[in-house]
């Protein structure tokens, strides 16, 4: 029974490797982002002004990651209980429920964009790069947020491909 339980590992290995590297490249980016930004003119002003922008990204993504885990197991699950049209209308719910979150998150954002960056820093140079910057920030994660919570659909798509091409020809 225990082998049994490892037949598949190397497949299942394959299949999630570049997937965690993607995760891992993407965070990196970030982090390489706020170190280049010291190179700057003004290092100071722009690593601050960049770190919290990306803090703020990290607060929309948290939601729309939930979403993306969420519908990634409705959707394998209701496609491996033979149920398509559920697994749809689970899609649905969840592009709604991003754009909800979505709109939700932009509006505050932008509506509380000139006492947005107080709630990270006190000082005044900060806050009013800050408060320029919100209204594009909030269009971006907004659209990124609906992107991120799809791609849990997507991502059950292109397993259930991968598996396929992945399996042994049927002998006759």
């Amino acid at each position: 029974m225990e082998a049994f339980a490892f037949k598949e590992l190397r497949q299942f290995a394959e299949l999630t490797v570049p997937s965690a590297m993607m995760v891992c490249l993407e965070w990196w980016s970030f982090v390489l982002l706020v170190l280049l930004s010291g190179l700057l003119p003004n290092p100071k002003l722009e690593t601050s002004v960049l770190s919290i922008c990306l803090n703020t990204g990290a607060l929309m993504f948290t939601v729309t990651s939930g979403l993306c885990a969420a519908i990634s197991t409705r959707v394998s699950n209701e496609l491996g209980a033979g149920r398509p049209q559920v697994a749809r209308l689970a899609t649905i719910v969840v592009i709604c429920m991003a754009l909800f979150a979505g709109s939700v998150i932009s509006i505050t954002m932008i509506l509380l964009c000139k006492s947005w960056g107080y709630m990270y820093s006190n000082e005044e140079e900060v806050v009013t790069y800050i408060a320029r910057m919100i209204p594009v920030l909030g269009v971006s994660f907004f659209i990124d947020g609906i992107h991120t919570s799809l791609s849990g659909t997507s991502r059950v798509f292109t397993t259930i491909w991968n598996l396929v091409q992945l399996s042994p020809a049927p002998r006759y």
